[in-house]
């Protein structure tokens, strides 16, 4: 049986540590200055929380060389057979702290996409609008795109452990705010409540693109109907329709042809339903 003694380094002086480690201080300050003030805010969210990772990183060791350097602090690790203790120097430990924690953090920092479908009562995608989430830092926004789908990229796992709130938004609907937790990246379905109420607007005029006045339009088959003023201009609402309906348009106006239009509503407010008429008188 023999002993071995294996020194990695000759310790220092805890002057010569410290003067070691405050320049590191230094280092690590700057990198977080220049951080927050010229990378943040400049390149996309995961490019940025690389950065940052390695800004700890820096900041960390910067951080270990001070408390154990100041501490002169070693490990020592006996072998069972041979009996060899191993010295390692105040910062070398601080770098291998730092680089056992790295192997932890990244956890935190693993970006999946979360995905929120947008239905209607009938079970229908809605096609418009948009979803805003507020987490706990910060906030992110996704419009909703034509299968009804919101595509959030780039969620850190982080982002699921507290509170989320939820805020949509879509044209003949009613807004939709509450708070939640999402507890892991499953798709999200939320369904939305139609308002029921459409606003039709638009301009009569002729062939010759002048206004016509006191021309009624009506939704054929209800009650809702407008008029036009001076400027050929009409509106009114129709109430109990939802996206999706359809709803024939008739006009009627003494010394012009009647003219129908048959219509889709995909929104809410249903501008620009201009009709041009024809004339019966002759000329």
């Amino acid at each position: 049986m023999y002993k071995t003694r294996i020194i990695t380094q000759k310790p220092l002086s805890i002057a010569t540590y410290i003067t070691i480690s405050a320049i590191g201080f230094l280092i690590s300050f700057f990198c977080i200055y220049y951080y927050f003030h010229f990378i943040q805010d400049n390149v996309s969210e995961q490019a940025s929380q690389k950065a940052f990772y390695l800004v700890l990183i820096v900041f960390g060791i910067s951080t270990s060389a001070l408390i154990f350097g100041a501490m002169n602090s070693y490990g020592t690790l006996k072998g069972k057979k041979f009996d060899t203790e191993f010295q390692f120097a105040g910062p070398v430990v601080g770098v291998i702290l730092v680089v056992l924690g790295g192997f932890y953090l990244p956890k935190s920092l693993t970006q999946q996409t979360l995905s929120i479908r947008i239905m209607n009562e009938k079970n229908i995608p809605v096609t418009n609008g948009k979803v805003i989430l507020y987490f706990l830092h910060h906030t992110r926004e996704e419009f909703i795109n034509d299968k009804g789908l919101a595509i959030f990229s780039d969620i850190n796992e982080d982002d699921l452990t507290g509170k989320i709130k939820l805020d949509i938004k879509s044209d003949g609907f009613s807004r939709l705010t509450f708070d939640t937790v999402l507890k892991s990246f499953a798709p999200v379905q939320i369904s939305l409540s139609q308002i029921g109420v459409i606003h039709i607007s638009g301009k009569v005029t002729n062939a010759d693109e002048m206004p016509i006045v006191d021309v009624d339009i009506l939704a054929d088959g209800t009650r809702f109907y407008g008029e036009t003023i001076t400027d050929g201009t009409y509106s009114f609402d129709l109430f109990d329709y939802l996206i999706g309906d359809k709803v024939k348009l008739v006009t009627s106006r003494k010394d012009y042809k009647d003219k129908t239009m048959l219509l889709t509503i995909d929104k809410q407010d249903m501008t620009n339903v201009n009709f041009v008429l024809q004339s019966t008188k002759s000329n």
